[in-house]
Order: C-alpha cells, then structure tokens, then sequence
C-alpha cells in the first residue's frame, strides 16, 4: 500500500472514529447502528466493515480515543517544574480541581464512559479484548496515584493515621479506586440525567463536585 493511500485510509478510520463518538456519547452505543455511523461518517455501510468487523470492536477504539483525550489534557497541566514543587496534597487538589472544571467542559467524555460500561457488560467483552483500553486508562490514573504516593512521603497527605478505623486501614490504591469511582459516579449522573426530577436542580452541577472533592480532601489532608 503507498504512503499516501496509507494516510487517507488512516484519515478516514479516525473521521469513523471521531464521528461514533458524536454519536455514543449523545445517544448511548446500543441505539447506534453502523448504518447510522456510516451515514454520519459520509460512507458506505461496506466500507465502514472493511475498517471495523463489529460495532463492539468500533467501540472500543472509541474508548481508546475519548480517554487518550483525557489523558492529553492531564499531561498538558500537570507537567513542568511548577506542579513538580508542589506537595503531594497540592498535586492532588490541582488534579481534582481539573476533574470539575471537566464535568462543565467534556459532558460527553462521561456520558460516554457510562454508556462504554453499559454496552461492554451487556456484550460480555472479554478482558483480553480490553487490555488495550485498560492501558491506555492507567496512563491518567497513575498521575493520581503519583500524588497519593508523593503526599505521603512528604506528609501532606496521611489516611492511614486516621482516626477513622476504615481510612486507617485504607491502601493507596484502595483510596485512589474509591475516590475515581466516587467522582465519576456523580460527574455521569450528572452529564446524563442531573436534571431529570425537580429536586435534582436544587443543588448546581459545578457545587455537587466541589462539595466531594472538598470531602475527599477533607478525609486526606494531614
């Protein structure tokens, strides 16, 4: 294959790409069809399964992409000597600070996330399948789990002298683990249905994350 059909065959796999996200994100990935997608990408239906075999292959590299995104974002504000100088407690708070400032901007990151969860337990993927995704994930995690470990050698973070008997018995990956979730768990609700009862609009979006983060960080600073 010449390079130049090399790249308009890379081109158009990243346009298929970038448009089903559009289309998960917004949707979910069940009521999306690959006609749908081929419509959407500007291509044939045949066309679409000479690059993508099934819809659970699509969208799994559609995972890799929605959270290589993240994980650009991550790298872009937490590298260069500045956030190096902070403490480990500093770190973390920058990251979580990130995290609401990404509820408001990337809603369709979060959306996604729950709808890729969704149709990979419904599909029953295998784990080997998503090895790939899985990697590509602890690229962000590890920047967080970076800060739990530097703020405990530095002492601005401590959990386990807690006097909180589950804290105290806590591991750095246990609380990194709980944390994610927790934080994800709200940032979904809220991209997918925070506004579905009355009482729901009661509390702004952007106050409901500061409120945790301020509790998680409440929990682990020293």
């Amino acid at each position: 294959m010449s390079e130049k059909r090399s790249e308009k065959k890379d081109e158009r796999i990243q346009s298929i790409i970038e448009c089903s996200y559009g289309l998960f994100a917004e949707n979910g990935i069940e009521n999306i069809s690959m006609n749908d997608i081929a419509a959407k990408s500007k291509i044939g239906v045949a066309s679409l399964y000479r690059y993508f075999q099934t819809k659970e292959e699509l969208a799994i590299e559609v995972a890799i992409y929605a959270w290589n995104l993240e994980t650009q974002v991550f790298n872009e504000v937490f590298t260069g000597k500045e956030y190096e100088g902070f403490t480990g407690f500093e770190q973390l708070k920058e990251l979580l600070e990130v995290f609401s400032e990404a509820l408001v901007t990337q809603r369709s990151f979060f959306s996604f996330v729950y709808y890729f969860d969704s149709f990979i337990k419904k599909e029953k993927v295998s784990s080997e399948k998503l090895a790939e995704y899985e990697k590509t994930i602890l690229g962000t995690n590890r920047i967080v789990i970076q800060a739990l470990e530097k703020g405990i050698a530095d002492g601005s973070i401590s959990f386990n002298g807690s006097k909180n008997e589950v804290l105290a018995r806590a591991s750095i990956q246990e609380m990194f683990i709980t944390m994610m979730h927790s934080l994800f768990c709200l940032a979904q609700k809220l991209s997918i249905s925070g506004d579905l009862l009355a009482m729901d609009k009661s509390v702004e979006s952007r106050k409901q994350i500061e409120i945790l983060i301020n509790i998680l960080l409440v929990a682990l600073k020293n």
